[in-house]
């Protein structure tokens, strides 16, 4: 259940985001609010009951109350942190820039609703001249095309102030010759194309309402998620790491190093911890090849937590998804490191997510929502655009665990600093930035309570090679791309 409140003072961006709010296609939680103030419009979802009043402690997130250093026993009272949470072992799997609509709006789950755009929902034509021409959603025939628009401008004139209606017209914009009409944005996939990916939403639990951390591409998003902070970095560029005097900012890295929780980075190339490029140098040996990854999970011997990242750079082969990427070799990639989380022996202890960075560009009809601005900086370019005051879009995100409701749909509302703040929560490390402080970690996705040890059965993660010879002749590798 979503429990609307207005909180005081009113934001200066309450206009805006009321009209956002107003435009949105299915408006599954929208209230007007009484007229006797113009609050900020918050959802209000952990650690509140059908017919009971909020927590205090819910109320201060909602607010943004709470900052950088406090303790997850502080600001999540009301929910579960510490030992209370009987999951020792993380497993972080982050792929690239899909949209929640692009993979799963026609995703169906027994006894559950879900929240995907429908088929025929379009934007305008931008080759028309006549008003309220527009083009559908239409099931994408490839599995592989060139990068879609999703840097700073280009994401927040997709979005639109809520309209939901300019990504026909930002990607025609970015590559007039190949897509006049923008139409790769507007393309989805379904089960026929992903049914390792739908499977596995059926069997776990599957979040309706998780977005990206700001409207932006890659490194920001990575770095919300690593950092809860994008140092005001908006674009593909290493942030300088260290405030004005000259002392290193925290990272999830840094804090797990001085709490003394174990932990590494798997991965074969290019892992996106060197946009951290500090903690990277001084942490390198953290940094495995994603082999031993199901070397550690086959002997037990996984760390607290652990990131898998797929290889970026191979073009239309590269397992982690970032388009030119054939999506069904990430999802090949993705079920065997699930089949290994859950053959491992630390499988009754272990919870797995599986997420994505940003948006790439694709369609979602869910505009973003507002969120804590981490800190006083702001952003580096394109401040005119506004500053770290909201999310980016819907991307989606599947819990896998013993403990993970089986067959599930939150529709609770979250982001990926609610991630970084769920191991925050587990391990006693203190918040970094107000935006952590204050973020809501997945904890709908799970039943502490009754864990499930049974393994689903999943369905096998086949590449149709007849397609994946296309996509590795159309887009041969060309070196790491992360975008």
């Amino acid at each position: 259940m979503e429990i609307i409140y207005q909180i005081a003072p009113p934001p200066r961006a309450w206009p805006m985001l009321w009209s956002r709010a107003l435009k949105r296609e299915h408006p599954m939680t929208l209230r007007k609010p009484a007229p006797l103030a113009a609050g900020l419009l918050l959802t209000l979802s952990a650690g509140c009951h059908r017919d009971a009043a909020p927590s205090p402690e819910s109320l201060a997130r909602a607010a943004c109350r709470y900052g950088p250093g406090d303790p997850a026993e502080k600001t999540l009272a009301d929910t579960w942190s510490g030992s209370k949470i009987p999951i020792d072992h993380f497993v972080m799997v982050m792929q690239e820039n899909r949209t929640f609509d692009h993979y799963f709006s026609s995703l169906t789950v027994p006894g559950q609703t879900v929240d995907g755009a429908l088929a025929d929902a379009g934007n305008p034509d931008p080759r028309s001249t006549t008003p309220g021409q527009t083009l559908s959603r239409f099931h994408q025939p490839s599995y592989c095309f060139d990068n879609p628009a999703e840097e700073w401008a280009q994401v927040h004139a997709e979005v639109d102030d809520g309209g939901m209606d300019g990504f026909t017209a930002q990607n025609a914009a970015s590559d007039p010759v190949n897509d006049p009409a923008g139409l790769r944005a507007m393309g989805y996939y379904d089960e026929s194309d992903l049914p390792f990916y739908y499977a596995l939403a059926r069997a776990f639990a599957i979040s309706d309402r998780h977005f990206a951390a700001v409207l932006a591409n890659t490194f920001p998003n990575r770095l919300y998620y690593m950092a809860g902070t994008s140092y005001g970095v908006v674009d593909d560029s290493v942030p300088s790491t260290t405030d004005p005097a000259g002392q290193p900012y925290p990272n999830l890295f840094t804090e797990l190093d001085a709490a003394g929780v174990d932990w590494r980075f798997y991965a074969d190339s290019n892992p996106t911890l060197l946009i951290l490029l500090a903690t990277y140098l001084q942490d390198e040996s953290h940094v495995q090849p994603v082999s031993q990854f199901y070397v550690d999970a086959d002997a037990g011997t996984l760390p607290p937590v652990s990131f898998v990242e797929g290889v970026d750079g191979l073009g239309g082969a590269s397992p982690n998804e970032d388009p030119p990427a054939d999506p069904q070799v990430g999802q090949a990639m993705v079920a065997q490191i699930v089949r290994a989380v859950m053959a491992s022996p630390q499988w009754p202890s272990t919870a797995m997510f599986f997420t994505y960075d940003e948006q790439g560009g694709f369609y979602d009809h869910v505009p973003p929502r507002p969120a804590c601005a981490p800190d006083d900086i702001a952003p580096k370019s394109g401040s005119s655009l506004g500053g770290f005051g909201e999310t980016g879009l819907r991307v989606p995100l599947i819990a896998i665990s013993p403990y993970a409701k089986r067959g599930y749909v939150s529709h609770v509302p979250t982001e990926h600093t609610g991630l970084l703040r769920m191991l925050e929560a587990r391990f006693d490390l203190p918040a970094m930035t107000r935006r952590d402080a204050n973020a809501e970690p997945p904890f709908d996705l799970f039943d502490f309570e009754h864990p499930d040890l049974q393994i689903p059965a999943l369905p096998a993660a086949d590449i149709d090679m007849d397609k994946l010879s296309e996509c590795q002749l159309a887009f041969p590798p060309q070196g790491a791309t992360r975008r």
